[in-house]
């Protein structure tokens, strides 16, 4: 019994100390929500640049992600799309799907890349592949961007999600 209370305060412990040192992604939250964006991207690329000391808990992607999108919609007129995908495409080779799936629309609307609806389907399949009702959605995207490819490009853009997702993110197209 006393083994199993002292495991319980181990665990307990360890959540708050997880919880105490993901301040900083905590109040980068909170200076976006008061519009403070360049606080915000501050206090994120600390944590972008260095990952977590905590080994269960790793905000790496998450940040350079938000960092992303603070860059692409923020509100001030400061937006600046080419250092969104910049982000975007550390955090997507880090496997983070929501930087994966803002890819795919940046292909499909050309905004930022080149316009490459192939591209676009295949970073959109590479998010979705995970099983979470986030990323199912990102399928429903896949579906509509597969009708604007012919046979051929479906054809390339399906061996290059599997080369995507068997390379760990490394051999895809950024």
């Amino acid at each position: 019994m006393l083994k199993r209370g002292l495991l319980i305060l181990a665990f307990i412990g360890f959540i708050y100390v997880g919880f105490q040192m993901s301040g900083g992604m905590r109040a980068g939250q909170d200076a976006l929500a008061g519009k403070k964006y360049d606080q915000a991207i501050a206090l994120w690329e600390e944590i972008a640049e260095n990952g977590s000391p905590i080994p269960f808990f790793n905000p790496q992607t998450k940040a350079q992600q938000k960092i992303g999108h603070v860059h692409a919609f923020r509100d001030d007129e400061k937006d600046d799309i080419d250092e969104a995908i910049k982000w975007w495409k550390r955090a997507a080779k880090g496997g983070n799907e929501v930087a994966q799936f803002s890819l795919a629309q940046s292909y499909w609307e050309g905004n930022g890349l080149e316009q490459n609806f192939e591209h676009a389907y295949t970073w959109a399949m590479v998010s979705a592949d995970k099983k979470s009702k986030s990323q199912r959605r990102y399928l429903v995207n896949a579906t509509t961007y597969k009708k604007s490819l012919t046979a051929d490009q479906e054809s390339s853009a399906t061996k290059a999600v599997k080369a995507c997702l068997d390379s760990g993110f490394e051999d895809c197209p950024y």
